[in-house]
């Protein structure tokens, strides 16, 4: 299993801008935090308002994430993630239950990051959670930054 999750995470370490600050020796001593799972087509990953206690780097295939309206069964899509993407990192950070839902739109693979096994590898390796949480915090920046130019344009 581990060589599944040290091929997958090499596969997408270009991609994810979360692991650029790790060199290969760090890279190697976070790979037994990590699980595979996958996600078929039309399958929800998690739904809005359940609790969250992972975020998930997409290895391959795409996710759609939808947030609820004001109106009963109708949601919007906020985005399409496709490999190299990361989801559900809102709700690790603040503990609070997710704030959309993600769901596959074609079968996909994700490495996923528990809260626990983030827990356990920040208290072995201070240094390397440090890294992964700048890297976390600089995807939730540009998002946000992306967010406020989109709110900008309607007001």
């Amino acid at each position: 299993m581990e060589n599944n999750i040290r091929k997958l995470i090499h596969e997408i370490k270009d991609d994810l801008k979360i692991f650029n600050l790790l060199d290969n020796n760090e890279m190697e001593q976070i790979i037994p935090y990590f699980e595979i799972i996958n996600c078929h087509a039309c399958t929800a990953l998690f739904n809005e308002g359940e609790p969250g206690d992972f975020v998930g780097f997409i290895a391959s295939g795409r996710l759609e994430i939808k947030k609820q309206t004001e109106f009963k069964g109708r949601q919007i899509i906020l985005a399409v993630l496709s490999k190299g993407s990361l989801v559900g990192e809102l709700s690790m950070i603040d503990y609070q239950p997710r704030s959309a839902t993600a769901s596959a739109v074609e079968d996909s693979t994700l490495i996923i990051l528990r809260r626990e096994a983030f827990n356990s590898l920040t208290q072995k390796h201070p240094y390397i959670g440090i890294k992964i949480l700048k890297g976390l915090n600089q995807i939730l920046a540009t998002r946000l930054r992306k967010a406020v130019d989109r709110l900008s344009v309607i007001f």
